[in-house]
């Protein structure tokens, strides 16, 4: 009835191959896991990046470099704030980093609204 393999049959090869995915797969749960974790972290990490970035440009704009530059600067860090946003996504349970990401992303967009006022009232 059942189709051996040398020694084995394979309703025991099959057997054993289910049992082995049934264990491997927490293990590939808990690596995804860790690298949200770790993702959660860099997202952090890209966001104080961003408002040190900004930081550059006001300093560009105080001393009078070009506002030209300055304003694609401006978008450039708007787009990356939009992503940044994307990949935060919705908080799911136990993440302590998003209310820390949010936070960073509102003051960013703040800080990028009042530069290009300025910009704007000199320009006017």
């Amino acid at each position: 009835m059942y189709q051996r393999v040398g020694n084995v049959s394979l309703v025991f090869l099959t057997a054993i191959l289910r049992t082995s995915l049934l264990l491997i797969s927490p293990l590939s749960l808990g690596i995804i896991a860790d690298d949200n974790a770790q993702n959660s972290i860099n997202i952090v990490d890209e966001l104080e990046s961003i408002n040190y970035e900004i930081l550059d440009l006001e300093v560009s704009y105080d001393l009078g470099e070009n506002l030209y530059d300055i304003n694609l600067e401006v978008d450039n860090l708007k787009n990356e704030l939009l992503f940044r946003e994307y990949q935060i996504g919705t908080p799911q349970g136990g993440d302590s980093d998003w209310n820390e990401s949010e936070q960073l992303i509102l003051d960013a967009k703040i800080k990028l609204l009042a530069l290009q006022e300025k910009i704007k009232l000199e320009g006017d």
